[in-house]
C-alpha cells in the first residue's frame, strides 16, 4: 500500500493515541499548570459534562500567562482557546494531518457524534504511525527535507 492510500484509508481510531488529560471548566489556572507539569502534558482539554469547551496548550501558557500580570487563581476559561477544532475517531489519518497542518495545531481533541470527548490526537501520534507504517521512507529521509543526494553515500 502506498502512502496516499494508507493516509486515506487508515482511521484515527487505529493510532496509539496520546494520553488524555482534562480539567473541568472553571478550574484555577495554577491547578491546570500543576496538572500539565505532573502529567508531563503539552496540553489540557477543558471540559464541561464530558464536552470539550476549550484547550489550554503550552503555546497558550507562553503567550497568555508567562510574563503577564495574571491571577493564578483565575479560571482557566480566561486563558484557554475556546471551541477548538475537533476530529472524530473515524476520520482518516490524512484528514487529521491536513487539519493539523492548516490550523498549525499540535494537538486536536477527538469527540463522538454528541460532542463528548473520546481522546486526544497529537503530532507524535502521527509521527509514530508514519514511522511504523513506512519505516524505509522515514528512516531514509535526508537530514534536511529539501536535500537531494546525487550519489549514494558509502563505498
Amino acid at each position: 500500500m502506498n502512502v496516499e492510500t494508507a493516509l486515506k484509508e487508515s482511521k484515527i481510531r487505529h493510532l496509539d493515541l496520546s494520553p488524555l488529560v482534562y480539567v473541568e471548566l472553571g478550574t484555577k489556572l495554577s491547578d491546570v499548570v500543576q496538572v500539565m507539569k505532573t502529567e508531563r502534558a503539552g496540553c489540557v482539554l477543558v471540559c464541561e459534562s464530558d464536552c470539550v469547551k476549550g484547550i489550554f496548550t503550552e503555546r497558550d501558557l507562553l503567550a497568555k500567562v508567562i510574563g503577564a500580570p495574571v491571577d493564578s487563581e483565575a479560571p482557566i476559561d480566561e486563558f484557554m482557546t475556546p471551541e477548538p477544532r475537533t476530529l472524530r475517531l473515524d476520520d482518516s489519518v490524512g484528514d487529521a494531518i491536513l487539519v493539523m497542518h492548516e490550523g498549525g495545531y499540535r494537538h486536536v481533541p477527538l469527540v463522538d457524534e454528541q460532542g463528548r470527548v473520546t481522546g486526544l490526537l497529537g503530532v507524535p501520534d502521527l509521527i509514530h504511525f508514519l514511522a511504523e507504517y513506512f519505516p524505509d521512507e522515514v528512516l531514509n529521509l535526508p537530514p534536511r527535507i529539501h536535500q537531494r543526494l546525487d550519489a549514494p553515500d558509502g563505498a
